[in-house]
């Protein structure tokens, strides 16, 4: 009996290759598990019983997945390797970079010497050929810049790279500014404020956004001490509810001790019965 090609794809999951080293065959199905994002910046380093160390680029990164460790163990338990893996256990440490074949030799251009334009002989007449070949340039393209006026080669850009990279930016900026005030925001709500921007950049502006604020949590943890102006409760309060997606009168001491840890919960906001005092 036949059965469907989409049933069968749906059911597929590339297998780990058989090695006598359990942590050579988990490293090798990491990147099809985690993503190639995350496998550049997190790996898996040895497995002692039944639980895995994974060795990541930084503390966030070790924050990050930490938070996504059910979803890791099910794609190791999803695998045919007979390794059983019940947890993992972060820490920050360095990475092997993969060895890159060299790149290839550039050999010099030559062009004939009937294709080579004379020297000009002075300043003067090199800035004028400069002008005719822009103008040139600009009246053969199909369009150009709305911003800048640089030429265009595709006829349905309607920016140069330059520009559409700059207006990027402010959009992320722009975005970041209202999450830091209003971290509960959706996208839709986000959206409204922050003219054409996109689901991805919303997506990429936010995990910058938390990164620079766990950095910043993490630097104050190491130290001990708040800066004097204690903008890290500000930011952790900004944080607890980006990182969560919970509504501010959903935020609990569990909630935030589980996202920013025991020790760090304390020198933001003291005591346990402090903090039960901040969230009423």
């Amino acid at each position: 009996m036949l059965r469907p090609l989409r049933g069968l794809c749906d059911g597929f999951w590339p297998a780990l290759p058989v090695s006598a080293d359990p942590i050579h065959a988990l490293a090798a199905a990491w990147p099809v598990i985690v993503g190639e994002r995350v496998a550049e910046n997190a790996t898996p380093l040895e497995l002692n019983g039944t639980t895995l160390l994974v060795v990541t680029r930084s503390s966030a990164w070790s924050n990050q997945l930490q938070l996504l460790s059910p979803q890791i163990l099910a794609g190791l338990r999803a695998q045919s390797a007979g390794h059983a893996v019940e947890r993992l256990s972060f820490r920050v440490g360095a990475l092997r970079r993969k060895r890159s074949a060299p790149p290839p030799p550039v050999r010099p251009r030559t062009r004939s010497s009937g294709d080579a334009p004379e020297p000009a002989p002075d300043l003067g007449q090199a800035l004028d050929r400069l002008r005719q070949r822009v103008a040139g340039l600009r009246a053969r393209a199909p369009r150009a810049c709305e911003r800048c006026g640089t030429p265009l080669e595709d006829a349905s850009a309607t920016r140069c790279a330059p520009c559409a990279g700059r207006l990027e930016q402010e959009r992320a900026l722009t975005a970041q500014r209202i999450l830091f005030a209003a971290p509960w925001l959706e996208f839709a709500q986000i959206r409204e404020q922050v003219g054409g921007f996109e689901f991805e950049e919303y997506e990429r502006a936010r995990r910058q956004l938390l990164q620079r604020w766990w950095s910043t949590l993490q630097r104050a943890r190491r130290l001990g001490r708040l800066s004097g102006s204690g903008i890290e409760r500000q930011i952790a309060s900004s944080y607890v509810l980006l990182q969560s997606g919970l509504a501010p009168d959903r935020i609990t001491s569990a909630v935030v001790r589980n996202l920013l840890g025991e020790e760090l919960e304390t020198l933001l906001w003291g005591s346990k019965a402090d903090l039960a005092k901040s969230h009423t």
